[in-house]
């Protein structure tokens, strides 16, 4: 993808989701965590390949739902996470099968118990804001900035929450990565003016005031060049004036009429007229509230070319797992025009379903 954009001299953004696994898989790599990850994989393992403690694992769950175990996947993101959280989930269950067969693992100790919470905690959040960044029906652009903010600002209040040496090392090393991974697309040109124009976050998404600055001055930039010079109207006087009057005061009605608004001008108003409306940071859908805005306003039109752009690149990997499965084996012989018009339909099958609805 970014060879195609190099060719084709497009700018292109660096997936975000992307971006927060190598975070998480940076300190999943850590010395400090990798015995307590082995075992984790190892239990899971015993699981997976023995029915018989399998169904004894089921059996001990003494809960309406029967969970199974989740085996962590290199290729999937946040897989640690998850395969960590349902140990957890089902820990005391796992005891008893373990403690009661032979040949079996060691079930886990209060402290690697601990070190596992820790770990759970300081994930969660990577786990959220991974599957925020690639939603596929709702904005993204605007949300990489307050996210790397966010994830700063949780990871700093675990500080004292943490009950482990490994969990303490384990953040350290994530706030060190995040710091050099993702703190750079604050400085981005489209994440910055995406930001400012969403009217949950304008300038307080940002971390540093600088950023959000150069944000709007970026955006006074888009709008100016958007703006075409409009010359001010004579103004309409009130009351009839004498004949030996006007020749008098002709050069002023002159100058006014020549006298016309710069772009910048025009772009700076219209922004600060936004930037000082108050909006609801939680309630509000950015896609509403610029479908609402009258249809001559240039903040609207930039709006909706920035909430266009992606902040990963999870919607195309969707489509081409799905044309993976479109051509199966059974299809192997599907012309491309129709892999391309049942790719096409099935992505968007969508839009009719809404209109019916409607």
């Amino acid at each position: 993808m970014i060879k195609a954009c190099e060719f084709l001299q497009k700018r292109h953004l660096p997936c975000v989701a992307h971006t927060i696994n190598l975070v998480v898989q940076s300190c999943l790599a850590i010395d400090c965590l990798q015995d307590i990850l082995l075992k984790c994989k190892r239990i899971v393992t015993y699981f997976k390949s023995s029915s018989i403690a399998l169904s004894k694992f089921k059996a001990s769950q003494e809960t309406d739902i029967k969970y199974s175990l989740i085996q962590e996947v290199p290729t999937r993101w946040n897989s640690a996470y998850h395969m960590i959280e349902r140990i957890l989930l089902t820990n005391e269950a796992i005891s008893k099968v373990l403690l009661s067969t032979s040949k079996a693992p060691t079930p886990f100790t209060a402290d690697e118990v601990a070190i596992l919470k820790d770990i759970v905690q300081l994930l969660s959040p990577f786990d959220n804001a991974t599957k925020q960044v690639s939603s596929s029906t709702s904005v993204t652009a605007s949300l990489i900035v307050p996210i790397v903010c966010g994830l700063l600002h949780t990871l700093d209040s675990f500080r004292l929450k943490l009950n482990s040496f490994e969990g303490i090392e384990a953040l350290n090393c994530l706030v060190d990565q995040v710091k050099k991974r993702l703190l750079g697309y604050e400085k981005r040109t489209f994440p910055k003016m995406s930001t400012l124009l969403d009217p949950r976050f304008k300038k307080q998404g940002f971390r540093s005031p600088f950023n959000a600055d150069d944000g709007l001055h970026a955006l006074e930039n888009e709008l100016a060049a958007l703006k075409k010079v409009s010359p001010l109207d004579p103004p309409t006087p009130t009351e009839k004036e004498s004949d030996c009057q006007q020749p008098l005061f002709e050069f002023v009605v002159k100058n006014i009429s020549t006298l016309g608004r710069t772009n910048r001008v025009d772009a700076i108003v219209e922004l600060q007229q936004y930037m000082r409306a108050a909006h609801s940071p939680q309630q509000t859908d950015p896609l509403k509230f610029w479908k609402g805005a009258p249809d001559d306003s240039l903040l609207k039109t930039t709006a909706e070319r920035l909430f266009c752009m992606q902040a990963s690149s999870t919607e195309s990997e969707r489509s081409f797992s799905k044309t993976g499965q479109i051509i199966s084996a059974r299809r192997a012989s599907l012309k491309a025009k129709n892999v391309d018009i049942l790719s096409f339909l099935n992505k968007n099958m969508w839009i009719s379903n809404y209109s019916i609805n409607e």
